[in-house]
C-alpha cells in the first residue's frame, strides 16, 4: 500500500512540472448544504425543533447554489456564479466576495453576515493543514486529501487539492495548500463544495471589486470575535446561527 501510494505521488509531482503553466483559470463550485444534517447534530435543539425543521428542510439532495474561484499567481477572487434552476438555500446574500492577494500575503472579504455588512481586511494566515494518504480524482486531477479545523465554528474539514494546479487557494475561506482546491466537505457531509468545470486562461469576465463598498470595516481578528460572541449568544438562546453566518 505505501508503495503504490508513493509510486501515486511521483506520477502527481512529475504531472505538476509537466502542467505547471495552468496557473490563471476559472473553476465552479456547487456549493451544496444539508440543513437536517447539521440542525439534527446540535444538541442545545429541543426534539420538537428537530422535528420542525427536518420536515421543513430535509432533503436528501441538500440545496444547491453555484460559486465561482477566479486564480492568477498573485491573487484569486472567489463570489456567487451562475444560480442553478433548482431550489437553492434560501439565506443567499447580495454581498459575498472573497479577494486573497498572494503578493501581498493580504485578504479582503465583503459580505453579509450577522445582519450586516462587513469590509474585512487582514494578513493571510492559512488553516493548519495535514496533508493525508489519500487521493482522488476531480475532472481529471489526481487530488490528494488535508485535513483541518475550524476551532471558532467547530468544524472538522476535508479538503482535495490538484498539485498539478499550483496556486495555493481554493473556495471559500479556504487556502494554504500547495496546489488549487477543487472539493471540499465540512462535518463529514454536512456541506460539500465540489469543482464542476475548470477554465484555464484569462476569465472571460473578470470578478471585480464595487467600486464603492458600503459596510463596517473591522480587522480578522475583531471579525471572529464578532463571530464568536454571536454563536455563544444563538447557543444561550437555543438557536441556530447558521441562518445569520456562512457555514
Amino acid at each position: 500500500m505505501k508503495l503504490k501510494f508513493l509510486k501515486t505521488l511521483i506520477l502527481i509531482m512529475i504531472t505538476t512540472g509537466l502542467r505547471g503553466q495552468n496557473v490563471i483559470g476559472e473553476v465552479e463550485y456547487r456549493y451544496k448544504i444539508f440543513y437536517d444534517k447539521i440542525y439534527s447534530s446540535l444538541p442545545y435543539l429541543t426534539q420538537q425543533e428537530r422535528d420542525r425543521i427536518l420536515l421543513t428542510w430535509g432533503n436528501p439532495e441538500g440545496y444547491s447554489t453555484r460559486m465561482k474561484l477566479q486564480f492568477w499567481p498573485e491573487k484569486s477572487l472567489y463570489t456567487f456564479g451562475e444560480p442553478y434552476e433548482v431550489r437553492s438555500y434560501s439565506w443567499q446574500v447580495e454581498d459575498y466576495l472573497i479577494e486573497n492577494n498572494l503578493k501581498d500575503q493580504t485578504y479582503l472579504k465583503y459580505m453579509d453576515q450577522m445582519g450586516k455588512t462587513f469590509i474585512v481586511r487582514d494578513s493571510l494566515t492559512a488553516p493548519k493543514w495535514r496533508v493525508m494518504n489519500e487521493i482522488r480524482d476531480i475532472l481529471g486531477h489526481m487530488c490528494m486529501k488535508a485535513v483541518s479545523e475550524d476551532p471558532v465554528k467547530g468544524q472538522k474539514i476535508t479538503a482535495w487539492f490538484a498539485s498539478d494546479i499550483p496556486v495555493p487557494v481554493g473556495p471559500e475561506e479556504l487556502f494554504g495548500l500547495p496546489g488549487l482546491i477543487l472539493a471540499y466537505d465540512i462535518n463529514d457531509g454536512m456541506l460539500i463544495v465540489e469543482a464542476e468545470k475548470i477554465t484555464f486562461g484569462e476569465p472571460k469576465e473578470p470578478i471585480t471589486l464595487p467600486k464603492k463598498m458600503k459596510g463596517r470595516e473591522v480587522s480578522g481578528t475583531a471579525y471572529l470575535d464578532l463571530v464568536k460572541d454571536f454563536i455563544k449568544t444563538s447557543i444561550e438562546s437555543k438557536q441556530a446561527w447558521m441562518w445569520e453566518i456562512r457555514y
